[in-house]
């Protein structure tokens, strides 16, 4: 039996769902800068006064957005590790880029989460959210290493270092991305960078077969 608490509890759950399917749209026609509680109010139906019930600020309600569709990757990479073991790294990395691609608002959103200072703008329940599921990307890209590292593909290295590297390497990606205010024209640029990760694992793993021989 639902208790009043739990009721509540769900109440909330849906109104905050309420003002994130109104804001989406808004953040996505107009970016962030010029998106404005004001009019994500006016989508959603409700004051300004009630969006600040649930989101501390612009920035908070705009990073929660990023929180579903980061999930949604979560599901596509985890999907990924059910194919090849050899395959398994460039798949994912295909992924992560093809997000970028089909979700462009929330790729500069994920950049924005790199910027000094932004934690102070985040309620808890964002923050550690957000955290979340950029951890468990992390990890998926550090399993299809050691998978990899499993079949023989790749050369014995830290699954974790490397899969934080590629990390950093796609963030820095999609801040060269807003540079060029374009996020349509730097794919081939992150294709290219992974093919000299991927090239040098391989590579190592040959030259280590040589030198044994």
């Amino acid at each position: 039996m639902m208790t009043a608490q739990d009721r509540k509890r769900q109440e909330r759950q849906a109104r905050r769902r309420r003002i994130q399917d109104a804001a989406r749209p808004v953040f996505v026609e107009r970016g962030f800068a010029r998106a404005s509680i004001e009019q994500i109010a006016k989508q959603a139906q409700l004051s300004v006064g009630a969006i600040y019930l649930y989101f501390q600020s612009k920035e908070d309600l705009y990073i929660s957005i990023l929180e579903t569709s980061l999930e949604e990757l979560d599901g596509q990479l985890a999907e990924v590790r059910r194919g090849d073991a050899k395959a398994r790294l460039g798949a994912a990395w295909t992924r992560l880029s093809g997000w970028v691609e089909a979700e462009p608002e929330m790729a500069r959103a994920l950049a924005m989460t790199s910027q000094p200072g932004l934690r102070a703008q985040l309620t808890e329940d964002v923050a550690v959210g957000v955290a979340g599921s950029v951890s468990r990307l992390r990890e998926h890209l550090g399993a299809c290493i050691a998978d990899g590292i499993h079949v023989g593909a790749f050369r014995s290295v830290s699954p974790s270092e490397v899969a934080d590297m590629l990390w950093t390497a796609f963030i820095g990606s999609l801040a060269a991305d807003g540079v060029s205010g374009n996020f349509a024209l730097p794919a081939a640029h992150r294709a290219t960078l992974f093919a000299c990760v991927e090239a040098g694992l391989r590579a190592a793993e040959a030259a280590y077969v040589r030198h044994a021989a």
